[in-house]
């Protein structure tokens, strides 16, 4: 495994728009515990440890049984019809813009998905709307 942006998962979700990044979590791909680390969840995720600590990958794409049942069963088939969690079902198609991109243009590609076209402030998932001006943004 080699060190990655924070923001970026080893699942292929993009943290960078998730409502807790700078509050309570520093991102998926953070190795920072405690201090502004207060999620602990990330700890025991399954596909976090299997990627990082069992199979010592950076993505779970580089593994030979992406997309294996740990993974379908988090993301792709997790609350299904919920719109909320869209950007869990995003992923297989995240992962492939990052294979083709590179992590620094991928980064920079997500970045602009989640920015607010009305005010130019950040969008996070579940609802979907900006951060400040509160609209809702389809992504």
């Amino acid at each position: 495994m080699r060190l990655i942006p924070e923001v970026l998962a080893p699942c292929g979700i993009y943290c960078g728009a998730c409502p807790s990044l700078g509050t309570t979590c520093l991102g998926c791909a953070s190795q920072e515990m405690g201090g502004l680390q207060k999620r602990i969840s990330k700890w025991s995720c399954k596909l976090r440890v299997c990627c990082y600590e069992e199979k010592g990958l950076t993505f779970c794409s580089e593994c030979g049984e992406y997309p294996c049942a740990k993974h379908r069963e988090k993301l792709l088939d997790s609350h299904p019809g919920d719109p909320r969690f869209q950007y869990r079902r995003d992923v297989p198609e995240n992962l492939i813009t990052l294979k083709e991109l590179g992590e620094q243009e991928y980064l920079q590609h997500m970045i602009k998905k989640y920015i607010c076209p009305h005010c130019g402030s950040q969008v996070v998932w579940y609802d979907y709307r900006c951060v400040d001006c509160k609209a809702e943004v389809i992504i």
